[in-house]
């Protein structure tokens, strides 16, 4: 899966680092919906003590990159706000410098 967009120079904006923002929540969401099959190692004699702790740890894996996806989703919002407010703050002080006067 691909983020939305993708380009060879950096191009920020509130609304990029907002979209970007969702697709990191929705692949989250993808990410912790995925469960591990039940069933499937209880009824089959290879089962081993060494398979079930390899699922184990996939599992951990798995939640961890899930908690990191979360994190820069978060981040990627935080950034989106700051980004905007700065954008704000700078549209209102140039709006301030009074124009040049030709005497």
């Amino acid at each position: 899966m691909q983020p939305p967009q993708i380009a060879k120079t950096l191009q920020v904006s509130d609304a990029a680092l907002e979209t970007e923002a969702r697709w990191c929540e929705s692949l989250a969401g993808r990410l912790a919906a995925n469960m591990a099959p039940t069933g499937a190692a209880s009824s089959s004699p290879l089962a081993s003590a060494a398979a079930v702790a390899a699922v184990n740890a996939a599992v951990v894996t798995a939640s961890t990159n899930t908690a990191r996806v979360h994190t820069t989703a978060a981040k990627l919002a935080d950034a989106a706000r700051g980004y905007a407010a700065n954008e704000t703050e700078a549209a209102a002080r140039m709006g301030a410098v009074s124009p040049p006067r030709v005497c």
